[in-house]
């Protein structure tokens, strides 16, 4: 009930603070830097919390000799996390606080009225260009549940890293937020955002299996080898960036469907168009969670297995059917991208028709 009540209470944060960036500023690109600097920092602070924890906080001592399991740490990290979260919710509103005299201001309150406002949802949820962002993102999610749950095994048993290797590895989404925040922006403004973000999308689908399917064809690195570290330092920095870079880039997608919505209902729906996006992705994770079981169950995944002494033909299975299962359903998610309709010019041109209306 707790966890419950924490997302809940960050959901009533988050979203908000997602769908301020539409009022911010109605800019193209500006949208796109806006979204870069809220990626970047997120991505640096959830890094670093996530160092903390097992750096300083989840350390062993003389009653608690495996970190992970010592009661106090988790205590002063909560709290510790607690204060940062604060502390940046707070900079946040301060720091836009002077914008709010320039922000669009809501329409009278009406009535509660059921019908009406299931109605409200249907037409600012049926927007075309919002359907495509929000099946993109469902399949998307599913992905990163499967990637995510599965990262552990490839690290562990195909590839036999150790604890501090995988560290490494872990790092390299320091710099890559850096390089994705340098790249989001330059690419919506030289590319637009529709192929810019296809782009990244279609390259971190290619450099995310390469290395998997490189060893199973017999040329990548063996494990143990000097060169296999670095291989696969130098992918992940490079995955992790491009992947950063679409997810800025289709954030700023969705932002540009707030006035593409408002064309045909009238009506400013930001924090129900980001909400509806945010509720899919969380929701759809456990998805690919879920199918990420059946997977291992699949290749006979032995339990309570050690790193080097699983069957190699399980490996070898566990790569064969990874692979294709992860590029199908990410290529359903960037393949929902091509049919989004707003690009710079269409964006421009809704934004002149809404001046027209308002005189």
């Amino acid at each position: 009930m707790l966890a419950i009540l924490v997302r809940t209470l960050i959901s009533f944060y988050e979203i908000p603070s997602a769908s301020l960036v539409s009022e911010l500023t109605d800019h193209y690109d500006q949208r796109t830097s806006i979204l870069s600097f809220r990626f970047f920092f997120g991505w640096w602070g959830g890094l670093t919390m996530g160092i903390l924890a097992f750096a300083v906080f989840l350390q062993p001592d003389a009653t608690h000799p495996i970190g992970v399991l010592n009661v106090a740490g988790y205590r002063h990290y909560a709290l510790t996390a607690s204060l940062v979260m604060a502390g940046a919710i707070l900079a946040s509103a301060l720091g836009t606080h002077s914008a709010i005299p320039h922000l669009r201001r809501p329409p009278d309150r009406r009535g509660h009225d059921l019908r009406r406002t299931i109605r409200d949802f249907r037409d600012t949820l049926g927007n075309r260009s919002f359907l495509v962002l929000f099946w993109s993102a469902a399949f998307g999610a599913m992905g990163t549940g499967l990637t995510a749950a599965l990262n552990v095994y490839f690290a562990t048993y195909f590839w036999e890293l150790t604890s501090s290797q995988i560290s490494l590895l872990v790092l390299m989404g320091y710099p890559a937020a850096v390089l994705a925040f340098m790249l989001a922006a330059p690419l919506s403004q030289s590319l637009g955002k529709k192929r810019a973000g296809i782009l990244a999308s279609l390259g971190a689908l290619t450099l995310g299996p390469l290395p998997i399917v490189l060893r199973l064809v017999g040329l990548f690195p063996e494990n143990g080898s000097p060169a296999l570290v670095p291989a696969l330092l130098v992918n992940n920095l490079a995955l992790i960036m491009l992947f950063i870079t679409s997810s800025i880039l289709t954030a700023s997608m969705l932002a540009d469907v707030v006035e593409d919505s408002e064309l045909t209902t009238g009506r400013r729906s930001e924090g129900l168009l980001f909400a509806a996006n945010s509720l899919v992705q969380k929701a759809v994770s456990g998805v690919g969670i879920f199918a990420s079981t059946l997977l291992l169950k699949a290749v006979a995944f032995p339990r309570g297995a050690r790193p080097g002494a699983v069957d190699p033909a399980v490996i070898h299975a566990l790569g064969t059917t990874y692979v294709p299962v992860m590029l199908g359903i990410y290529l359903v998610s960037i393949a929902f991208l091509f049919a989004y309709r707003i690009s710079r010019t269409t964006h421009e041109a809704n934004l002149r028709r809404l001046a027209e209306r308002t005189g």
